[in-house]
């Protein structure tokens, strides 16, 4: 079950709940690489509760500010939390009521800049959406088109980090060969607003979410798919608000792609590998999609599965979430660094992940590890063993 079931009342009323039993210290990443309670999210709770009920506003300084953008937004305390406080939640809360106060992090300044100038989080023209679309054999195909059966929600990342643009190239010839119809909303495609609700802006983000299903319904889509986590997310959770009674299957890619190989659309080859799979953290913890891109890998004949240490709920985040790069890169690259020390134990020879945050900081940490293992996104794997 993905913490957003949980109830959740005032930033206020929540602070005062929290039993102070440290549950949530021992599966913080955060706390983990930093080693002080202030980063624990008992600690960050602990001020908040002095700034905020006690209204001691003296407490809210810039280290505090620094140690609540501290965070990957991963989710794991709220899921050991055993007072069933939704921690992620109230993080998301905390970092709307400082931007209110016009205490924002830098990072978060300049992220917010680009996307009001540019509608993504890159200084980039939203109109080059597609430009990564120049290495299929057909790029007209993917140009927004009223009617099809699926539209394919690339994301920023993908769109415009040439790195990541190979899970955009990999799920769209996997599409192909599976003669799928679908579209794209190409440049009318808006960042999906999750670095938005990151930053503590929500009412920005629904605005890009308003936008992004206006286009959907204009194009008169029922079926959408979105290969990053983190919109997916940010779909399955805020798109409802706005339907207004439309129906619209929202599904991850791996929902989808293992349907085309259940349903004989997709035949998947052999190979002779032992794998291990990184559960990202919106998809998995935060969104209840553990199951498919597992049965997607046991699909491949040849191959063995093994998993992390900490996986599926209790899965350890890559430290490429919650704006946490844009502030802290060496804290994000010594939580990655864990990662790759239980990926080192499993003696895999791939790691795959669904997410396309996640490939990038395990590339690198891997890199510097000097591991002979091999990152791959799901759709990526696919592709090499497509029949």
């Amino acid at each position: 079950m993905s913490n957003h079931n949980k109830t959740y009342n005032t930033l206020e009323q929540e602070s005062l709940i929290c039993a102070r039993c440290g549950y949530c210290r021992g599966v913080c990443p955060v706390y983990r690489a930093i080693g002080w309670e202030s980063a624990s999210p008992r600690g960050k709770l602990s001020i908040a509760r002095q700034v905020f009920s006690l209204k001691d506003q003296q407490k809210l300084d810039d280290e505090f500010v620094h140690r609540v953008t501290q965070c990957t937004l991963c989710g794991a305390c709220a899921q050991a939390c055993s007072t069933d406080i939704d921690l992620r939640r109230l993080y998301m809360d905390l970092r709307e009521r400082i931007a209110g106060m016009g205490l924002a992090p830098k990072g978060y300044t300049a992220l917010q800049a680009n996307l009001a100038a540019n509608r993504n989080i890159t200084n980039f023209a939203n109109q080059d959406r597609l430009d990564w679309a120049q290495d299929v054999d057909d790029p007209e195909q993917l140009e927004p088109r009223a009617g099809a059966e699926v539209c394919y929600f690339v994301g920023c990342v993908s769109s415009f980090f040439p790195q990541a643009s190979e899970v955009a190239l990999s799920v769209t010839e996997i599409l192909t060969e599976a003669k799928v119809d679908f579209t794209t909303l190409g440049g009318d495609e808006w960042c999906c607003g999750f670095p938005l609700l990151a930053s503590g802006r929500p009412d920005e983000a629904r605005e890009f979410m308003q936008h992004n299903v206006e286009r959907i319904k204009a194009l008169d889509i029922h079926t959408f798919i979105a290969s990053c986590p983190s919109c997916y997310h940010v779909w399955h959770q805020g798109a409802p608000e706005f339907l207004d009674g439309y129906k619209l299957e929202i599904l991850h890619s791996t929902e989808y792609l293992i349907r085309l190989i259940k349903e004989g659309r997709l035949t998947l080859g052999e190979m002779e590998a032992r794998i291990t799979y990184h559960d990202p953290c919106d998809l998995g913890r935060n969104g209840g999609v553990f199951d498919a891109p597992r049965a997607i890998i046991q699909a491949i004949e040849g191959v063995e599965l093994v998993e992390l240490a900490h996986n599926r709920m209790q899965s350890l985040c890559c430290g490429g979430g919650g704006n946490l790069q844009s502030v802290d890169a060496e804290l994000a690259g010594a939580i990655t660094a864990m990662r790759v020390e239980e990926i080192k134990a499993t003696g895999a020879q791939i790691v795959v992940s669904a997410c396309q945050q996640c490939e990038q900081m395990l590339s690198a940490a891997i890199r510097k590890a000097g591991l002979k293992v091999k990152v791959m996104d799901i759709s990526q794997l696919i592709l090499e063993v497509l029949g």
